[in-house]
């Protein structure tokens, strides 16, 4: 265990190095009405933060991470903690790094959010949930975005943590959450770890092909796979050997992935359905980052998210050069851009 503590100590200097060249990029400076809220949570007393010392990932603190109560800290393994802060780590860097997401921390809904809370719950069956608000509470006065964990995930046998964390990414960008684009998405993400990248099936050539995959929720990702590797087929991404390099404590390896299709459209992606969502605030008079939940997951703003998808294709594609299975399916979404 001494070897792989020493490793990890290692990898996460390596690991900080590529967080603190991340958090150079300014952030736009917002005004006070352009930033979502924090809302004051009543019932959080028992949180306790985790002070996990010795900490290699001290510097990283960006992340912190909370337990319900003390005895529940006894039930975490160290090792399995020390884990879950490689993939939480490692998962960030390739967001922001590789595919050039703005971390969620410098976008406008998040400005008042100080840091990212990730609470462990031993007694959670579910394994894991990510929540969109900014929120403070005697536990944390703090403001702050938070993700919750059960106490048995296990970094080196599930990527549950890197795919909440793909939430965030995805909340602090849009306000859509049907499940084909905020689990279909999620679901793909967790290809940058795993490394089984696919060329996924078919895009839909015909209404009832793409209300099927609009139907969808995680089972909407070889769509997102077959999006991205028409936009890219050449599959062509460089990766930090540093990233590379990192080995949980059993040896395996946290990012496995060699290429990776359409990463350079998915900011893209993610700014288009950003303004299709501010345009929908604006024409319904919402505000611009407190739709109710229903709202949010309507289906009713599938045309709105279709709209957005056709906008970036156009963007980074020009037709004569789209594959013609892609130029059919841009034909079948383009009366949605009306």
């Amino acid at each position: 265990m001494d070897k792989y503590l020493s490793s990890s100590r290692r990898w996460w200097g390596a690991l900080l190095l590529l967080c603190a060249i991340g958090k150079l990029a300014p952030a736009v400076a917002q005004s006070q009405h352009e930033a979502g809220e924090c809302y004051y949570l009543q019932g959080d007393g028992s949180l306790e933060e985790l002070a996990n010392e010795p900490n290699p990932a001290k510097g990283f603190d960006d992340i912190h991470f909370f337990v319900e109560s003390p005895d529940q800290s006894a039930a975490l393994n160290a090792t399995q903690l020390e884990d879950l802060e490689l993939q939480l780590a490692a998962a960030d860097a390739l967001y922001r790094d590789v595919l050039g997401l703005t971390p969620p921390l410098l976008m406008p809904r998040y400005q008042r959010a100080h840091f990212i809370m990730v609470v462990l719950r031993t007694d959670q069956t579910r394994s894991g949930q990510a929540y969109d608000e900014v929120v403070r509470s005697a536990a944390s006065p703090d403001c702050h975005i938070r993700m919750a964990l059960g106490g048995h995930v296990n970094a080196a046998r599930s990527l549950t943590p890197a795919h909440e964390l793909f939430h965030l990414y995805q909340n602090a960008h849009m306000m859509f959450k049907q499940g084909w684009v905020h689990e279909g998405l999620a679901r793909w993400s967790e290809s940058l770890l795993r490394g089984d990248v696919q060329q996924g099936d078919s895009l839909p050539a015909n209404i009832e092909a793409l209300e099927r995959v609009m139907q969808e929720s995680y089972g909407a990702a070889p769509f997102w796979q077959r999006l991205f590797y028409l936009l890219d087929p050449q599959g062509d991404i460089s990766i930090p050997d540093a990233l590379r390099d990192i080995r949980y404590h059993d040896g395996s390896q946290v990012v496995a992935v060699t290429e990776l299709y359409g990463s350079a459209f998915l900011p893209l992606l993610f700014s288009s359905l950003n303004e299709a969502g501010k345009a929908l605030a604006t024409q319904e008079q919402w505000p611009v980052y407190s739709w109710a939940e229903a709202q949010q997951r309507s289906l009713r703003h599938n045309e709105a998210i279709l709209s957005a998808v056709h906008h970036a294709v156009s963007t980074y594609m020009s037709v004569a050069d789209q594959p013609e299975e892609l130029r059919v399916f841009m034909q079948l979404i383009k009366p949605m851009t009306d």
